[in-house]
């Protein structure tokens, strides 16, 4: 058994304090009842969340039999910045990334969003765009079962707002929809997704050699809840985890997994 750094130490512990103060209820723990991670709680989660659903009927992931090349340029491999680099707070100041996109999945209900990033971010806004819609565009990705597609605007009409905030910006959204976040997890309420830039950055222990598969995982989890989907739970030791498991938080024996429809 490997032995966890003071990084990794901190980060769960943090994690693990706010689990019982009841402050993550971008991951199914809200004021009204906090829901322990254990296997028997997060089946009601899953219940509970899916009555959110944008439309009724959305089918649970599965494995496709094949995929595609993305055609969203890759970009550059990030690595994990060094905590003192993330910004704990921000104006709340927003920046709308220009330019629409192509639409990704050639079939399903479209879904038009745009991409904001908080003007404090250590981030390009074009990055953290490309990024999310590399995701999006990934045959493993959310368009892999022909029910929905996406496509990035800047104007006009969207049913969704992707945010990249400081951990503080990411409480302040995310408590209006009586989710608390703790400075540390990201989280969806109604039109929002919230990603929190802490996490964008730093990633977590087990995601600790691919933070780009982390990210991935980040943006899938929470457009998964915009979607209707509720929080999924670990089948079983050395089974991969699905996306809607909540990874930032814990594996539970399984492997991680970026992707809503993994590929073996």
């Amino acid at each position: 058994m490997s032995i966890m750094n003071s990084s990794s130490v901190r980060l769960v512990v943090a994690i693990l304090v706010a689990i019982v103060v009841g402050t993550l209820g971008g991951y199914g723990l809200t004021q009204a009842g906090v829901v322990s991670l254990a296997e028997d709680t997060q089946r009601a989660s899953i219940t509970a969340q899916r009555s959110d659903a944008v439309a009724a009927g959305v089918p649970s992931p599965s494995t496709p039999t094949t995929v595609a090349p993305s055609t969203v340029p890759s970009p550059e491999t990030p690595t994990p910045a060094d905590p003192a680099d993330v910004p704990a707070a921000g104006s709340g100041d927003f920046t709308t990334v220009p330019g629409p996109s192509d639409r990704v999945g050639s079939s399903g209900r479209l879904v038009r969003y745009r991409v904001v990033v908080e003007a404090e971010a250590p981030i390009e806004p074009a990055t953290f765009a490309t990024a999310v819609e590399r995701t999006l565009a990934d045959p493993r990705g959310w368009t892999a079962n022909g029910q929905w597609s996406f496509q990035r605007v800047d104007a006009g009409q969207a049913a969704l707002t992707v945010h990249l905030a400081t951990p503080q910006t990411t409480d302040t959204i995310c408590g209006r929809y009586g989710l608390r976040t703790g400075g540390e997890v990201s989280c969806r309420g109604g039109p929002n997704v919230v990603i929190n830039l802490k996490r964008w950055m730093l990633g977590v222990p087990w995601y600790a050699d691919s933070l780009v598969d982390y990210r991935h995982m980040l943006v899938n989890h929470e457009i998964g809840h915009f979607l209707g989907h509720g929080h999924d739970y670990c089948p079983g030791p050395g089974q991969l985890a699905p996306v809607m498991q909540t990874q930032t938080i814990a594996l539970k024996g399984c492997v991680r997994n970026p992707w809503p429809f993994p590929t073996e």
